[in-house]
């Protein structure tokens, strides 16, 4: 067999930890009454408490999984306890033709696949004269609403920003609820950002003036989208909140690359769960960011594997240095490689400024750097790298404990989110071993 998951990387496929638990109690040859592999797929039959056996099937080159079992769980704890097994035991398989059951659950998700991009490439009559008039009357919309919007920083700015931190939990409400009507949902995200800033934390002044000054330019930049050069124009649009279409994203130019996912991030709000994956491009260098959005019942399109290689192409979004993109072709690689790092801290940052130079919008911008060691001076955490420069770096405490017990306080490589205030540590290389950490925020 070619697949080659580690526990680590199995467990991230898990919804919860209850399901990890009970995959890893069927993770056991005798819970099971056959076990077999092909090209394409690892299967099952794992014996319940009934008489049949549930057949669960794991395809391996898309990671998706399918069991005869009721659980609404997904994957449920025999797809996670099949993959458990194989990672420990994979000598228990045998290699076999593929049953019935599981060569029509894989044609069935081709067929599925194969309709979706038919469907997306074909060429559906668009009636321009409504269209226009749509967005004609949402630009007029999103115009009246930033109006409002500036003259409510104009009044926060002139009444003093000291009485924010008392006020915030219900001063951002309004103006947000404003925005939502006016169709400028990127407005209402910056502004929910504002509101969820920590006011007791010393640098709530900076955040606060920098957050509402790249607010106001957005929307003074909108106001004069006309003047822009296309590329920025899309970066505005898409800023303000307008969708790029996923049929003229796919439609751009494809970047052919293996792909290794650095890290991913699940995040849950009003029931809508968002996977955000990011990529490195070997040959390219180029980084992506893959969104995945999940509505309670449905199942994700892709499932990502962190430390994994996709063979794939990439399609970007357009806009300013533009990370977000989508898969036009992708499969599961069974070749493994080390990004290439920054040196220093220095050539980070000296990046992170030209990137912030181009477009001031960006924020979380991924950066690799190696040769680091995590450095406490006073109540703060940094990174310092071999010439003892620092930068402030965020890091729950479970995740340092975790750091410092796997290099034992020695250099390692890392995959960071860089803000100004500070850069987010999310996974690592020591000695050519990729480590990570699950991210979850509810």
């Amino acid at each position: 067999m070619l697949l080659n998951l580690t526990e680590e990387q199995i467990i991230q496929l898990a919804p919860d930890a209850s399901s990890v638990k009970a995959g890893k109690g069927l993770a056991t040859g005798t819970k099971w009454v056959l076990l077999e592999y092909s090209e394409h797929a690892i299967w099952g039959h794992c014996q319940g408490s009934g008489k049949t056996p549930y057949q669960t099937v794991v395809d391996i080159k898309n990671i998706a999984f399918h069991c005869s079992c009721p659980s609404r769980k997904f994957p449920c704890k025999h797809g996670l306890g099949l993959l458990f097994l194989y990672a420990a035991h994979s000598d228990l398989f045998r290699q076999a033709e593929e049953p019935e059951w599981v060569t029509n659950w894989i044609s069935k998700r081709e067929e599925k696949a194969e309709k979706k991009e038919q469907k997306a490439k074909s060429e559906t009559p668009v009636d321009e004269a409504a269209q226009a008039k749509r967005q004609a009357t949402r630009h007029k919309k999103v115009l009246n609403g930033i109006d409002d919007l500036q003259v409510w920083i104009k009044d926060l700015l002139r009444n003093g920003l000291l009485n924010v931190p008392e006020r915030a939990y219900t001063l951002f409400d309004g103006i947000a609820r404003r925005m939502v009507d006016a169709q400028a949902s990127g407005l209402t995200n910056r502004l929910r950002t504002i509101q969820e800033i920590d006011f007791y934390d010393e640098s709530w002044k900076y955040k606060l003036t920098d957050q509402l000054g790249k607010l106001y330019l957005l929307s003074e930049s909108y106001k004069n989208l006309e003047k822009q050069s296309e590329e920025w124009q899309y970066e505005i649009r898409t800023q303000i909140g307008y969708p790029q279409a996923k049929e003229e994203v796919l439609a751009g130019e494809a970047v052919a690359d293996q792909w290794m996912v650095l890290h991913k991030r699940s995040r849950k709000v009003n029931e809508l769960n968002t996977e955000t994956y990011w990529l490195y491009g070997c040959q390219s260098g180029r980084f992506a960011i893959y969104l995945n959005f999940i509505t309670p019942g449905s199942l994700p399109e892709v499932n990502l594997v962190p430390g994994s290689v996709y063979e794939g192409e990439f399609c970007f979004y357009k806009g300013i240095n533009t990370l977000r993109a989508l898969f036009k072709a992708s499969e599961l690689s069974y070749n493994t490689f080390t990004p290439t790092f920054c040196k220093d801290l220095e050539e980070a940052t000296a990046h992170y400024r030209k990137v912030l130079q181009q477009n001031p919008f960006t924020e979380d911008l991924p950066i690799l750097v190696e040769n680091l060691r995590l450095a406490v001076k006073g109540n703060l955490l940094y990174l310092q790298d071999v010439h003892n420069k620092l930068v402030p770096v965020k890091v729950d405490d479970a995740t340092r404990i975790d750091i410092l017990s796997v290099t034992g306080g020695k250099p390692f490589s890392a995959f960071l989110l860089a803000n100004d205030l500070s850069w987010e540590l999310n996974s690592i290389w020591y000695q050519s071993d990729y480590y990570f950490w699950r991210d979850e925020r509810n």
